[in-house]
């Protein structure tokens, strides 16, 4: 039973910058599709570095409770001991955590850690396929 949800920042949960302006753009249906899951913890794991993502805390909580950053942690997100350790810093067995991410070479990785994944391709694809796993559990 997925407990856990984990996604990647950049590509899911923002889009980078339009050439109006210079800001990120929040994936705002995902962010309130994530606010209607109250029973499940949600986190980011992230390749953006920690001070960019605390530019965006503001935004991004609730309902995101922690934001990991790839690179301060010095970890790498396409093998699958970060995963491991990002489940342990969690406190949360690998088999209950459903990881988000658009690129496949980390879907992999987190596979091969024992933690379910969906590969992002737009919103209305990860709402389907999160409804499918859930409602199997």
């Amino acid at each position: 039973m997925i407990a856990t949800l984990l996604f990647d920042f950049s590509w899911v949960l923002a889009f980078p910058p339009s050439q109006q302006n210079d800001v990120l753009e929040l994936n705002d249906e995902l962010i309130e599709f994530v606010k209607q899951q109250p029973k499940l913890n949600s986190y980011i794991f992230s390749a953006s570095s920690k001070r960019m993502l605390e530019k965006m805390r503001g935004s991004l909580t609730p309902p995101f409770i922690e934001i990991f950053s790839s690179k301060e942690l010095s970890i790498y997100k396409h093998r699958s001991e970060s995963y491991q350790q990002i489940a342990k810093i969690m406190n949360t067995a690998p088999e209950k955590i459903l990881f988000i991410d658009d690129s496949e070479s980390n879907i992999e990785a987190a596979k091969a850690a024992g933690i379910q994944t969906i590969h992002y391709q737009n919103n209305q694809d990860f709402i389907k396929k999160f409804q499918l796993i859930v409602n199997s559990n």
